[in-house]
């Protein structure tokens, strides 16, 4: 069962995303009266479909993609006809401006479901993890790691990473992870007192991601009357960072700690308001297991209309800024391609939200979407930015390219876009269970 709601996910979310893609091209084509073959989602067999005018809207039978086919348009090898019918209405015959309007709608149309599901989102209103917005106060250091051999205790407060100033916990970790095996300067402040750590990040064995070893408070977001938290003076808002002197990494590894305690006084490590104690707090069994009463914190993000718009902006511009800065570093070797995701990981994320439900599952169509239409914009045939590209230079030279250097491009571009794809999947295998054991 788990298996068949990962592959029906994962069809659901590439099957929405590339109809609002092709979408995008069919709807600008036809505004400006260009004939459109075919819109189809999927490759191969014609399953079904209806006749739109002179546009046959399809449904194919392997649902792993899709296509716009327009008469005339540049290297098109599908099986209808293409030969010119004289009307003025193939796409090579329409001014550049318009071909480049055609070619940019896919992924306008990708960011505007992004947009779109995030302001939906915002108006409803959901919460996420406190520790996200919370200031970068260190609650946990891994033995072991670059920020204990630095000094970093619970308590720390990470000002600023390269003079960058860190409001929360979500711009630390970003720094943070986007550099493995790179020099950071820490400016951390304890109590009244501010200093320089210089410290050097290691990368994830995994992810080959950035890591100095610190993690969030773990704040506690509701303590529930008449339960032993309660009584053994725990509040709103508090951090626990540590239970019986083990470390708290999230909030998520408290109930299993609590429930192994057989009903016994635990040792709480409490930080509250820059101060640390100890509580002793005794769960008491309700049925379900030994419990204290105690819930995580989370943080309830809902706006107007108006103001949610804006703020799907503002995400959607802020992750776009980072995705390029992520692939800056890719292309540099500044960080590892096993940071990419691709089918597979796509394929396991899709199962996860939609175990999550539609709500998780509508999310992650946002934050994927986003990412292909950025990726259809790099400058590589046959993606839109190629052509886009193409369009950009045949414009600056008031002249078409030969068929020939076109075909040059469109084969470079195509031998790229095979070598990346292999690149993804070399990720995605990599991070396999099996897989990383067979090669250990």
């Amino acid at each position: 069962m788990g298996a068949l709601t990962t592959t029906l996910a994962f069809v659901v979310v590439l099957g929405i995303i590339i109809f609002v893609h092709e979408f995008g091209h069919l709807i600008t084509a036809k505004a400006f009266g260009m004939r459109v073959f075919v819109f189809s989602f999927g490759f191969g067999k014609r399953l079904a479909g209806f006749k739109w005018g002179e546009t046959d809207c399809r449904v194919s039978a392997i649902p792993l993609g899709g296509y716009v086919k327009l008469e005339g348009e540049p290297g098109d090898h599908l099986s209808e006809d293409t030969s010119a019918l004289g009307d003025g209405k193939d796409f090579l015959s329409r001014p550049r401006w318009q071909r480049f309007l055609v070619y940019l709608a896919g992924p306008a149309m990708n960011a505007l479901l992004t947009i779109v599901v995030l302001s939906g989102f915002y108006m409803v209103g959901f919460a996420v993890e406190g520790s996200r917005y919370d200031r970068p106060i260190v609650g946990a250091v891994e033995a072991g790691s670059p920020a204990e051999k630095a000094g970093l205790v619970p308590g720390d407060e990470i000002v600023s990473i390269d003079g960058k100033p860190l409001p929360s916990w979500e711009e630390a970790q970003y720094h943070i992870i986007l550099r493995p095996e790179a020099p950071l300067a820490l400016r951390v402040r304890r109590g009244a007192e501010e200093r320089e750590v210089a410290v050097r990040s290691v990368a994830t064995a995994a992810e080959k991601i950035g890591s100095i070893g610190v993690h969030p408070l773990v704040r506690v977001g509701q303590v529930l009357p008449g339960q032993p938290a309660e009584a053994a003076g725990l509040r709103t808002d508090d951090a626990i960072l540590s239970i019986d002197g083990k470390p708290l990494l999230s909030f998520s590894e408290i109930p299993p700690i609590v429930g192994a305690s057989g009903g016994r006084a635990m040792t709480f490590r409490v930080w509250r308001e820059g101060q640390a104690f100890d509580l002793a707090i005794t769960p008491r069994d309700s049925g379900a297991g030994p419990k204290i009463g105690i819930a995580p914190k989370t943080v309830l993000k809902k706006f107007g209309p108006v103001a949610a718009v804006g703020e799907a902006l503002r995400w959607t511009w802020e992750m776009t800024r980072q995705t390029f800065d992520v692939v800056s570093r890719l292309v540099t070797a500044r960080i590892s391609p096993k940071t990419m995701m691709g089918p597979l990981g796509i394929a396991q994320a899709s199962g996860d939200a939609a175990r999550g439900g539609a709500g998780s599952l509508l999310f992650l169509v946002a934050v994927i979407s986003l990412q292909v239409g950025i990726l259809n914009l790099f400058p590589l045939a046959p993606l839109d930015g190629g052509h886009l590209a193409i369009l950009a230079v045949e414009g600056a030279a008031r002249r078409d390219l030969s068929p020939t250097v076109k075909g040059w491009i469109m084969n470079a571009g195509a031998a790229v876009i095979f070598l990346l794809i292999g690149v993804v999947l070399y990720s995605d295998f990599s991070k396999i269970g099996f897989v990383q054991r067979l090669f250990q």
